[in-house]
Parts: C-alpha cells; sequence; structure tokens
C-alpha cells in the first residue's frame, strides 16, 4: 500500500529538525507495516490553527486524486490544532478511503473507537492552543506594563534586546534620531494648517523614505483616530504605550484572520516618558484640529442631507476604469470637474510625474463617441446580426418544441377517451368511467384551443430579426440614456464593453491619450432581446476577433 507522511512545526523558535525527527519516526512506522512511502508533506513555521497551509493543501488535493492509501502522522496535532478542522479533515479521508495512523500517539482510524480517541485529542490541541494564548497574553502584559515592546513595529523607533543574568527577558524601544525628526515634522507641519496630502508631497519631494520603505500617502499620515492607525494618532509619540487594542479571530467560513477593535476597557497603557517625540503642546494642537475637522465634516455633512455621499462608491461613470499610463494607478477625480492621476494627487511628482488633468465632461464626451462609433461598425453590425439570428433560432426552436408537446398530449388524451369508449361497448357499466371521460373531453378541448393559437400566433424569424435591429439602433442611439441610470451597473457594462480599463497615456504637450480594447479582448455587439418575443432589453458582451487596439485623443 501507498503511504504519504505529513509533518509540520509551528514557530520558528522551534528546531528545523523537528520535521526530520517526525517524518524518521513516520517512516519508520512504514517500514514495520510494510508500506511504500510515496510522498511527504512538510509545513515549517506555521501554525496548525491555520487552515491555508501551502503543504497541507497539496496533501489534501493528492488525497482527493488517491495518490496514496495510508497517511502518515507523528500525532494529530500535527495534522490541526482546531477540533473543527482536525474533524472534517479526518472525515474527508475517511470518505476517501484513507486510512490515518498517528504513529506517537496509537491514533488509528480504522480502529474501534477512533472517533473518541480524535475528539478528545481535538479538544485537548485546541485547548493546549488556548492555554498557549493566554499565557503569550500575559507575558505581554506583563512586558508593556514594565515599558518592554510587546511585539510590532512603529516609525521612530527600533528595538534592543534586555538582557538578565545573561539570558534575554525581553526587548526595549530605544528612539531613532532620523525618524523621530520626521515624525516631529509631520506633527508641526499638521499643527500649522499644512493636509495630510500636502505633507505627504514634501516628504516625498524632499526623498524621504515612508514606513515601508516607499513612498508616503496621505493615509499613513492621517490615518484613523479611532483605531489609532496613521502617525497622527500613534499615542506612543506622546509617551504613552497603549496595547491590545484589537485581536484577531479566525472566520470559521473562510480560515482567514480578521482583526476586531476591542474595547476600550481592555486597552493596556503605560506612560513612557522617555520615548515621547512631540512635545505635549504639539500634540494638543494636532488633536484639537483633528477634531476640527472632523466636526466640520459632519457639519457639512448634515447640511447635505441624509442623500449626501458618504463614501458609498464612484459617483462618476468612469470612475475606477481610467489608469495612469506611467505608474498603474487609477485616474480620478481630483478636483470638481478633472480627472486625474490619483497617485500624483495623493504622494507628489516624485511619486508619479504625470501632472495631466481632463475635465469629467470631455472624458464622457469622447469615450461615448467611441464607444457608440464602434458599436455601429460594419464588424460589430454583423456580428450583432449573426448573433441575433443564433438567438432567434433558439428562440423559434423553443416555440416548435412547445407546440409540438402540446399535440403530443392533445393525442395522449385521444387515446384515453377511445380506449374508456371501447371498455363501455365490452359491457363495462357507463356510470363507473362516465365522470372520468367528461374530464378527459374537458382536458381535450382546452389542449386543442392552445394548440390553435400557438400555431397562429407563431413568429416569423425574419420579423423578429427587423424588430431586433430596430431595437439595436434604438439603444445605440439611446446610450447615454442607457448609462446615466444605476452608475455601479453603468461602470460594470462600460468595463465589458470598453473590453477593461481604459489606460491614459500623457503626451509632451500636456495632452492625453486613451487606449481601449486590445485584440484578445475583444470587442461587442448588442444582443438585445427584442419586445414581443423576448421578455426584456439586456445588453451583453459577445467575443469577437479581429479587433486592434484604439489610441485618441481626448
Amino acid at each position: 500500500m501507498k503511504a504519504a507522511i505529513y509533518t509540520r512545526y509551528s514557530t520558528d523558535k522551534q528546531r528545523n529538525s523537528s520535521t526530520e525527527d517526525q517524518e524518521r519516526n513516520c517512516c519508520g512506522f512504514a517500514a514495520r507495516e510494510g508500506l511504500e512511502v510515496v510522498s511527504t508533506f512538510s509545513d515549517e513555521e506555521i501554525s496548525g490553527t491555520i487552515r491555508q497551509r501551502p503543504q497541507y493543501g497539496l496533501m489534501l488535493e493528492a488525497a482527493q486524486r488517491r495518490d496514496f492509501d495510508v497517511l502518515l502522522i507523528d500525532d494529530l496535532s500535527r495534522l490541526a490544532r482546531d477540533a473543527q478542522e482536525q474533524g472534517l479533515t479526518l472525515r474527508r479521508l475517511k470518505f476517501l478511503d484513507i486510512r490515518v495512523v498517528g504513529v506517537s500517539e496509537g491514533y488509528d482510524s480504522d480502529a474501534p473507537g477512533e472517533k473518541i480517541h480524535a475528539t478528545v485529542k481535538g479538544l485537548v490541541n485546541e485547548l493546549y492552543v488556548d492555554n498557549i494564548r493566554f499565557q503569550t497574553k500575559r507575558g505581554l502584559e506583563g512586558r508593556v506594563l514594565k515599558g518592554l515592546s510587546a511585539g510590532g513595529k512603529a516609525y521612530g523607533y527600533a528595538t534592543q534586546p534586555v538582557v538578565e543574568d545573561g539570558q534575554v527577558v525581553g526587548y526595549e524601544m530605544k528612539l531613532v534620531a532620523e525618524q523621530a525628526e520626521v515624525v516631529r515634522q509631520i506633527f508641526s507641519l499638521y499643527a500649522d494648517g499644512n493636509s495630510p496630502l500636502a505633507i505627504a508631497k514634501k516628504l516625498n519631494d524632499e526623498g524621504i523614505c515612508s514606513p515601508r520603505g516607499h513612498s508616503w500617502a496621505r493615509s499613513a499620515i492621517h490615518g484613523d483616530p479611532r483605531d489609532g492607525s496613521g502617525i497622527l494618532n500613534n499615542s506612543l509619540y506622546n509617551g504613552i504605550y497603549v496595547w491590545n487594542r484589537a485581536r484577531f479571530v479566525t472566520n470559521p467560513e473562510t480560515g482567514k484572520r480578521t482583526r476586531k477593535p476591542n474595547d476600550k476597557s481592555a486597552w493596556v497603557t503605560c506612560e513612557v516618558p522617555h520615548l515621547r517625540i512631540v512635545s505635549e503642546e504639539i500634540w494638543d494642537r494636532v488633536k484639537a484640529r483633528q477634531q476640527e475637522v472632523s466636526r466640520r465634516s459632519l457639519a457639512k455633512q448634515a447640511e447635505c442631507g441624509p442623500k449626501a455621499r458618504t463614501g458609498a462608491g464612484p459617483k462618476y461613470l468612469f470612475s475606477g476604469l481610467l489608469k495612469c499610463a506611467l505608474c498603474g494607478s487609477n485616474f480620478s477625480m481630483v478636483d470638481g470637474y478633472r480627472y486625474g492621476c490619483a497617485r500624483h494627487k495623493d504622494r507628489g511628482e516624485t511619486a508619479c510625474s504625470n501632472n495631466a488633468k481632463v475635465s469629467r465632461r470631455v472624458v464622457e464626451a469622447v469615450l461615448l463617441k467611441a464607444l457608440k462609433e464602434r458599436l455601429l461598425s460594419v464588424d460589430a453590425l454583423k456580428h450583432y446580426g449573426r448573433a441575433l439570428e443564433s438567438s432567434v433560432e433558439q428562440q423559434l426552436k423553443g416555440h416548435s418544441v412547445k407546440g409540438e408537446l402540446v399535440a403530443k398530449e392533445v393525442g395522449d388524451v385521444e387515446r384515453q377517451i377511445r380506449r374508456l369508449v371501447e371498455s363501455i361497448k365490452a359491457g363495462i357499466d357507463p356510470s363507473l368511467v362516465r365522470d372520468e371521460i367528461n374530464r378527459l373531453q374537458k382536458r381535450r378541448d382546452v389542449l386543442a384551443r392552445e394548440h390553435a393559437e400557438s400555431c397562429e400566433s407563431a413568429p416569423v424569424a425574419s420579423e423578429i430579426i427587423a424588430r431586433g435591429i430596430a431595437h439595436y439602433d434604438e439603444l445605440i442611439a439611446n446610450l447615454e440614456g442607457v448609462l446615466s441610470g444605476d452608475v455601479a451597473a453603468a461602470r460594470t457594462l462600460l468595463r465589458e464593453l470598453f473590453g477593461g480599463e481604459i489606460t491614459l497615456i500623457p503626451g509632451d504637450d500636456g495632452t492625453l491619450d486613451a487606449k481601449m480594447a486590445s485584440s484578445s479582448a475583444g470587442l461587442f455587439s448588442l444582443i438585445s432581446k427584442t419586445p414581443g418575443v423576448f421578455t426584456e432589453s439586456q445588453i451583453n458582451v459577445v467575443a469577437g476577433t479581429g479587433f486592434e487596439p484604439v489610441t485618441f485623443g481626448l
């Protein structure tokens, strides 16, 4: 029999030889049992509480293909430290007739009572993780209260080990002078009235790297005061260390970890005056300005009324569909009426040199005109005609099939009536079958009327196609109206009609060229369900060939 081995160890604090020990143990069992080891899967430095383990996933795929008959593990905790995931995996493998053996603990999925063994071990393994988590959290809280680092990185600081009696007992934070000066600059600029966008542009122009080593974005500066994110909201710069603001919870459906904020009562705070970077006066000015900005924003929203937009998605037709050719960022509304490169707007000239801007009305007019011209091209019309003929053929075929079914049922009913009449002639009491004959006669009359009406109303293919062409022309003529309804739906339609995103290429003279639809994406034709035969009007994309990319000026 063929066997596979799965090994795992959790953290980088465990020895790499851990998986080697597990594999050696499993190989010894395979040799004693006469099993042929055909593959080995090993996940290193990955917790058993995580479902998305690379080698674990490959092992399950191999099991699905029946590449092996027996799965060998050192013990069930290597398979998973989540009772639910462990149970699901064991059931999967049992369904595939794959035996699972935990060689160190004596588990065998073919043994009597294995469910009790697996259930108890699964619970013990999960409780073990819970206990480790509790002890780890308790230890981290103790470090925070001593002013030591509980993990994570903050711009402006580095960590160094704290050694007691020759052993590392934790890590303490220390200031990084250059970064601390950048933090002071950010706070001072904001307190003096500069916007996060202006600050980001200034830092990028000065060649100062962001916390992630790239260019600065305004979001990295303003963040969110509610969760302490962003440079302006990190209380550590004010000499107060706040820990346990949030926790990570595993989604039972997807297995992914999700960040959830903790109640403020669960936060652990510690004063660390030696780590203060900005003065109390600057900190208070920044907080006061943030509150004023928030107050004005709420007042403006209240003034605009309940229908005011609050970030509920793009407002304009081409938002999210236009791309900067230089940096790949979106071309978004940079002021009240023009599109521009979002990266240039948010991060300045250093991040992207594309400073070209174009009126929203020009973009919509030119691109919709191009769209209509392409829809009315000879190739598009031919393609539409072929697709419409195919749709009509399918519709008429269905109409014909329905008529045939009705005619067949009429014949079946008439045969039943004849059999009942013959039974009366043979001597059966007429009163026994009179009601059934009456019922069948009524059913025959109804079906006969349906069949006659169907034959009289049968559509003519040429008439349907003529109406379809007229409907096509009407939709093209009123394309702006079709796209002016639901903006979200219209944007989805535009993305399909243009073959994807539209790239805007800046010229040396400050103009922009728009490039859309590659030959591989194909173009489109309108397949319209014709009124009178079809039930609704709809625009769909039909892949075509032979359409070359189109570039034109805005």
